[in-house]
């Protein structure tokens, strides 16, 4: 079991480590968001949440409150669990590829911020989880 799990996580961490690699192209490269956010990934997050997994395995520590989060935007995430990180960061990339497909143009929302946002809490997931 103990072998699964680590399977379980090596998947999760691929799949944010795609995910970031996509969000760095919108954020760094030009690249239109509506151009990859079909490729954004879900698929390993939603069958482990389906399947029961303690999103808190990929490390079982709290974050750090790392020196160079204060007064940053990520600041706060410094002392909570791993899987309330990871709940988020999908809860996230689900919206864009849930809104931004019928709402893209819209002005009310800053799709710009929300990729820079997103890819600064995976930065954060997998130096956490590499520690």
């Amino acid at each position: 079991m103990v072998s699964k799990s680590k399977g379980d996580s090596c998947a999760l961490v691929g799949e944010l480590k795609d995910n970031l690699s996509y969000l760095d192209m919108v954020a760094s490269d030009g690249v239109s968001l509506g151009d990859v956010a079909e490729k954004l990934s879900v698929t390993e997050y939603k069958r482990l949440a389906n399947e029961g997994f303690n999103f808190n395995k990929l490390k079982k520590s709290k974050i750090t409150k790392y020196p160079s989060l204060e007064g940053t935007d990520l600041e706060k995430w410094g002392g909570k669990e791993t899987e309330e990180l990871v709940v988020s960061i999908y809860d996230k990339i689900n919206e864009i590829k849930t809104r931004f497909p019928h709402v893209g143009n819209s002005k009310n929302y800053r799709w710009g911020v929300r990729v820079i946002n997103i890819s600064k809490r995976i930065w954060l997931l997998l130096k956490h989880v590499s520690k």
